[in-house]
């Protein structure tokens, strides 16, 4: 018995191996790194609570940092990246603002995951309510939801 809990135990964790989804994909000259759910939650996480003008009310944000999955790519350098949607949007960004603000790449909203039907599974997001300078239009249209790729351009 103990040898077939032990055989279900392996089969259950290869299956979750192999259905791992990517959810983002970045790349940067000839490189690619793939993310699924699991290693962008692996990653540092910040939280916050913000409002952002596409929700009713402050919400509690999670996820890594943009900046530092850009510093495992080295796209840190680059003045701007492409941040794309799984619709196809796709938005030249600054990468100071990566670097001047903690933008996040939202992986929960309220501690939960975000479906697609939530602007989800991952959501450019700005600490809105920290910092008054954000309010203006031009930081609301970088809020990339179901964000999918970022890339050097």
């Amino acid at each position: 018995m103990t040898n077939r809990v032990l055989y279900a135990a392996v089969l259950c964790a290869l299956a979750e191996t192999a259905t791992a989804q990517t959810v983002l994909t970045v790349k940067h000259d000839d490189a690619t790194i793939e993310y699924d759910l699991a290693a962008l939650q692996g990653l540092p996480q910040t939280e916050y609570k913000t409002e952002n003008g596409f929700m009713d009310g402050a919400s509690v944000f999670s996820g890594p940092l943009l900046r530092d999955v850009l510093e495992l790519s080295d796209l840190l350098d680059e003045d701007t990246i492409t941040l794309k949607a799984a619709n196809d949007y796709e938005i030249s960004y600054p990468v100071s603002d990566a670097t001047d603000y903690d933008v996040i790449i939202a992986t929960q909203v309220d501690g939960n995951v975000m479906s697609v039907r939530e602007k989800g599974p991952l959501w450019l997001m700005y600490p809105f309510s920290d910092f008054p300078e954000l309010s203006d239009d031009l930081f609301k249209s970088r809020l990339v939801w179901q964000l999918v790729e970022v890339s050097s351009q």
